[in-house]
């Protein structure tokens, strides 16, 4: 049953007065219909670097981005992985796990994980502004480049509403007091990358800037596999 108090309201207004409302809980997109502190079992599959970590869920991040006047959505569920052979806090790893809706009704899983991050650049911000699309990635140890371009094309930023959730009920929603909001622009780019055997599999990069204070976060990844 819809809440009479959003009757009129688009989704981005929703969500843009979410952190100002005072209510009982706060529903969000969950696609996947996990809690905070849920298991998710990310399989060797994913990289044999996770084989020894245990992973659950730290935070739930609703994004809200409009086109063109329609209001598209995808979440991002914030992973902390324990090893299971030290549980040493120096060995914790931290991944997002990206659930994009697609265009046949069904939705796209990637597997992120911080690549790089640092305060605002303005050399940097011409950079993901470049009319080209071009972004280039450089192996510290190797030297090797690789050469991402934008998904499907598209030249401008994304903007998008962000609501970060820490807590949540019994019934997927966030209890009053545990999420704030936040704004960000961003830009998505993807290759292929080269898997063996003649095949090859997308590898994506996000780069995402905080609206109010310019901190840029670069995050790189492939599909996501059960």
């Amino acid at each position: 049953m819809s809440d009479p108090k959003n009757n009129g309201k688009t989704l981005w207004e929703m969500l843009t007065h979410r952190g100002q409302e005072t209510v009982a809980a706060v529903p969000f997109a969950n696609p996947l219909d996990l809690r905070v502190n849920s298991s998710v079992l990310v399989s060797r599959v994913n990289g044999p670097e996770f084989g020894d970590y245990e992973f659950s869920v730290k935070e739930i991040r609703e994004y809200v981005r409009r086109i063109n006047s329609q209001e598209y959505g995808f979440t991002d569920y914030v992973l902390t992985g324990t090893n299971t052979k030290t549980f040493d806090a120096n060995d914790a790893v931290t991944v997002h796990l990206r659930v994009v809706p697609n265009p046949q009704g069904t939705k796209d899983s990637v597997l992120l994980r911080l690549y790089d991050e640092f305060a605002f650049s303005q050399d940097f911000l011409d950079v993901v502004k470049d009319t080209t699309g071009v972004f280039e990635v450089t192996d510290d140890e190797t030297g090797n480049k690789e050469t991402y371009t934008r998904i499907n094309g598209i030249k401008d930023s994304y903007e998008a509403n962000l609501l970060i959730i820490t807590a949540t009920t019994d019934d997927g929603k966030a209890p009053a007091g545990t999420s704030k909001t936040a704004k960000l622009e961003y830009w998505d780019y993807w290759r292929d990358m080269d898997i063996g055997g003649g095949k090859t599999a997308k590898q994506f990069v996000f780069v995402e800037m905080d609206s109010d204070t310019g901190w840029f976060q670069i995050w790189r990844g492939t599909e996501f596999f059960l």
